[in-house]
């Protein structure tokens, strides 16, 4: 799948100056995309861990805690598993709740538009990271399909997250919205 395409986003923030009050939901938004990021970290070093021959049994409760470098396919697995679906109810929040409510302001409607189908291109990643995940812990020798689907995943997941909390902090703040 392309990359997420930056050139071709509506951009609308900029527009209004909000009120520390008004900015509270999209610094929440940011907040909680900075634990995604936290997240995205700790797999992707699993998963080179993994790549490197590094992962054994041994470092189970080390890395679960994140005090080990390295973690069994088994459990990174597990880890994406995990990942795929925080993100997956992240997103369905955003998708029946937020965005119709953002598309209530007209100039905000095609950013809302436009990070909803976002949302389709990170899915697609999010599967294929999860059906990686689960055909390492069989075949050993596709981490690096792993390794490459996470790193994708997580370049277009920060662009998207960059993308939506330069735009969304706005029309939440207009809209009194909470995440």
């Amino acid at each position: 799948m392309p990359p997420i395409d930056d050139a071709s986003r509506p951009r609308v923030s900029g527009s209004v100056e909000l009120t520390p009050r008004q900015r509270a939901g999209g610094d929440h938004l940011r907040m909680i995309h900075d634990h995604f990021r936290h997240e995205l970290e700790a797999l992707t070093r699993a998963v080179q861990s993994l790549q490197d021959g590094a992962g054994d049994a041994d470092a189970v409760r080390a890395g679960v805690h994140g005090l080990a470098p390295s973690l069994t396919a088994q459990q990174v697995a597990g880890m994406c598993g995990q990942v795929c679906r925080f993100l997956t109810m992240h997103h369905s929040i955003e998708d029946q709740s937020m965005f119709p409510a953002v598309a209530t302001l007209e100039a905000y409607a095609p950013v809302a538009q436009r990070l909803a189908e976002e949302h389709l291109v990170v899915h697609a990643h999010l599967e294929l990271v999860d059906d990686l995940a689960l055909a390492v812990r069989s075949d050993p020798s596709r981490v690096d399909e792993l390794v490459a689907a996470v790193a994708a995943l997580r370049a277009d997941l920060e662009s998207h997250f960059t993308y939506e909390e330069t735009e969304m902090a706005e029309p939440l703040g207009l809209l009194g919205l909470g995440v």
